[in-house]
């Protein structure tokens, strides 16, 4: 695995919000690092690691070692320890050499330390492994977790290949950080292509024949039309694709959006039975902890057409007024694109090329609703001769509920008890503010 830190800048959040979500993130923390400890041992025999990751996550291996309460545990991060390997496939941990027989040597002489050292020792070392490790949320996250490169070119790691300790991991630190995904699901659709942020791709998301007749339906609707996207001319010319809603021009009962709806439900267990509730593509309320559809649509991308790169999430200032933020894309493939066209993430160094019927799941926000930068991606350009289409699906989720303040604090007479923090602005309207300012102090100069 390639953990490196990525070029790109991430904005902090307030101090607000890191309280709605310290809660989840010391729940979890334990979780996500054994994750990122076992997801080492699939690439032990074909990655170089530095002497200084190598380091860094063993500090990690043993803080969730000693607060583990299961030994199978703290055997299976032993194990993916000693499969390490550093640069030249050496092993980095106790190996023989010509100067074994002196350090063993010393190591019997050092057996003599008087019984109030090593109490003192151990003591102290209990102390250290009762701090929990360092967790950075996945919004604030500047590393990139990879597979290799070869597994990448040969089309990801397939999840039922893998071992049974790492699958456990995968999903727990889906489950704790993202959505779950259904272990029942078959896993020899599902490839792996980024672990850290997760993307994976579904073959046979839906039939052949299910992507013949959307195409034929959206083609022959008459409702195609050119994209929009919001934020005004800040965002002039940055799709130039064309799409039609999934709930209009005799779309809305389609068969194959039916079947779209129905594999996302079966993948993602958080959102089973939610396409038969009356409120399925209602957008949900803000601290309500509610599921819903944003509306499948599909586009299409003719020759030299693109989707320049952006995130699928809201800002969080944009979030919290709608009360819901996208927690998962669903972007199905509904043709071969021979040439060009491809889904580009910007950061992860990762090409998804079109094919028919094959599904790209990635979570473009965190359980706590805050947006992941490093899931920025692009629609590429189909080359000319070639068109892409694909349909999306957008899977959003109540926004936690805002702290108003103590209850418990006395409030004066004709004033409430608590008062709602002041709405945070996105960078946008954070900018127009700073230029209406700007201007009203030249004028009273």
């Amino acid at each position: 695995m390639e953990r490196k830190s990525a070029a790109f800048s991430l904005s902090k959040s307030t101090k607000r919000e890191r309280a709605d979500t310290e809660e989840v993130y010391t729940r979890t923390h334990t979780h996500i690092e054994s994750f990122m400890t076992s997801s080492l041992s699939v690439v032990a025999a074909s990655s170089s690691l530095s002497r200084v990751v190598l380091h860094r996550h063993r500090r990690h291996r043993d803080a969730v070692s000693s607060s583990s309460s299961s030994s199978s545990g703290r055997r299976f991060l032993r194990d993916v320890d000693e499969r390490w390997i550093t640069t030249n496939n050496k092993p980095i941990s106790s190996s023989s050499s010509p100067s074994s027989s002196s350090a063993s040597n010393r190591s019997r002489r050092s057996t003599t330390t008087t019984r109030a050292e090593a109490t003192s020792s151990s003591s102290s070392q209990q102390q250290q492994q009762q701090q929990p490790p360092a967790f950075i949320p996945a919004h604030e996250r500047q590393t990139l977790s990879k597979i290799p490169p070869e597994q990448l070119a040969s089309g990801g790691m397939q999840l039922s290949a893998q071992a049974e300790d790492f699958k456990v991991s995968f999903r727990r630190f889906l489950a704790y950080e993202f959505m779950s995904i259904d272990e029942a699901y078959d896993e020899t659709k599902i490839s792996v292509l980024n672990l850290d942020p997760p993307v994976f791709t579904v073959e046979d998301f839906i039939s052949e024949k299910e992507c013949d007749n959307l195409v034929l339906a959206a083609k022959t609707s008459g409702g195609l039309k050119v994209s929009a996207i919001g934020g005004g001319a800040a965002n002039e010319n940055i799709r130039t694709s064309r799409t039609v809603a999934l709930n209009s021009h005799g779309l809305e009962n389609h068969a194959s959006k039916k079947a779209i709806l129905a594999s996302a439900e079966k993948l993602l267990p958080d959102i089973r039975g939610l396409s038969a509730k009356k409120n399925a593509f209602k957008a949900p309320t803000g601290g309500k902890g509610e599921w819903a559809f944003e509306l499948p649509q599909v586009a299409h991308y003719s020759g030299g057409e693109y989707f320049k790169k952006h995130e699928d999430a809201f800002p969080i200032g944009i979030a919290t007024e709608k009360g819901y933020q996208r927690r998962a894309t669903v972007l199905v493939y509904l043709n071969d694109v021979p040439n060009g066209g491809v889904t580009r993430f910007e950061h992860l160094d990762l090409n998804v090329q079109p094919k028919k019927g094959k599904c790209l799941v990635f979570f473009p926000a965190s359980v706590a609703a805050m947006p992941d930068p490093r899931t920025l991606h692009t629609a590429t350009e189909a080359e000319d001769g070639c068109e892409k289409w694909v349909s999306q699906l957008w899977v959003s989720h109540s926004t936690p509920p805002v702290a108003t303040g103590s209850s418990g604090s006395s409030a004066s007479a004709g004033q409430p008890a608590t008062t709602a923090p002041p709405k945070k602005l996105n960078r946008a309207q954070r900018r127009i503010q700073e230029r209406e300012e700007a201007k009203a102090a030249r004028k009273k100069k």
